[in-house]
């Protein structure tokens, strides 16, 4: 379970240099600042070593244009498709990290927008 929260922790802090209201599965701030990042993982990234895994990302603005959430979707992107994708070594294990694919989502409200993007991420942990 510790790994797992390793993961989740590296995320955060890696998402917060793109957007800096990066939260896992959901922004629980009484005060929302926008534009914010809510990510979850799908599989386990700690169940074997360099077992693959999908992380869910979906970016939050609440504006009548769409400059800083493309700014947001963009960075990422940037980030995450790479030649090789990104690719990090910590103390305790070695990421890497690959874009997928992005998307808008409809809201139904002309000043909330949403963009949902995947990420496919691989751990290989330094026992």
């Amino acid at each position: 379970m510790s790994q797992r929260i390793d993961v989740i922790n590296y995320l955060t802090g890696l998402f917060s240099t793109i957007v800096p209201e990066s939260h896992y599965l959901k922004n629980k701030k009484k005060t929302i600042i926008y534009p914010y990042l809510t990510f979850s993982l799908t599989g386990e990234p700690t169940t074997f070593t360099g077992q693959g895994f999908y992380v869910d990302v979906d970016i939050f603005d609440n504006s009548t244009n769409d400059v800083d959430i493309e700014k947001a979707v963009s960075g990422m992107i940037e980030k995450f498709n790479q030649d090789g994708g990104f690719h990090q070594l910590t103390d305790k294990f070695l990421v890497q990290i690959e874009y997928r694919n992005d998307n808008p989502i409809p809201t139904g409200s002309d000043t909330l927008q949403r963009r949902t993007l995947q990420l496919y991420a691989k751990i290989d942990w330094r026992i």
